[in-house]
């Protein structure tokens, strides 16, 4: 008898040590899928050093926008170009743009374009802009990459920061904050 009690405490005690994982699991995911739920501290970002291939392959891209039709990015030549990879799936992605979207108004008079390359499904991206308006053009990248294999994207969200000339500002993959974007866009509308 002292066997079959010992046995169910047993399995009371696991039952409830996987229903507290679980719970535990589910109130993790469910937080970071809002955007501005994940602490910044957890967000990994990394200022990058990518090449100047990079800057011309991104400058040879012709990507559909969310209707369908063919837009060149060489359209934003002598423009500084904020050129972000992102998806709607992609917490740090969307918690970015309001902030792109402020930085975009504020620099549009002074010759800054940002670009947004959606590698998701259409239809999830018309969703997102439907629901969180983005002020600047949204354009339909592919996920494997096979547009401009010279780009070596290793992550989302990744962005380049292209100067007037077409060469590389800068960059990062992961989140890229206002504070940090901010005195870049400063400097290069400056020259």
């Amino acid at each position: 008898m002292k066997r079959q009690y010992a046995l169910a405490a047993a399995v009371v005690a696991g039952m409830a040590t996987l229903a507290s994982i679980g719970w535990l699991g589910y109130r993790l995911l469910e937080r970071n899928r809002l955007p501005g739920g994940i602490p910044p501290g957890l967000i990994s970002s990394q200022q990058v050093q990518p090449d100047q291939t990079q800057a011309d392959a991104v400058l040879r891209l012709t990507l559909p926008d969310l209707d369908g039709r063919p837009q060149a990015l060489a359209q934003w030549r002598g423009k500084v170009l904020v050129v972000n990879y992102w998806a709607s799936w992609c917490a740090p992605c969307v918690e970015e743009m309001p902030a792109f979207s402020r930085l975009q108004q504020q620099y549009a008079t002074k010759g800054v374009q940002f670009i947004g390359i959606g590698v998701d499904e259409v239809e999830n991206l018309r969703k997102f802009v439907r629901t969180t308006p983005v002020a600047y053009p949204l354009l339909v990248g592919d996920a494997a990459g096979t547009q401009a294999p010279d780009l070596q994207i290793k992550g989302l969200p990744y962005t380049l920061v292209i100067d007037r000339d077409g060469r590389i500002a800068g960059g990062r993959l992961g989140r890229f904050d206002e504070p940090t974007l901010d005195p870049i866009l400063r400097r290069l509308v400056a020259q």
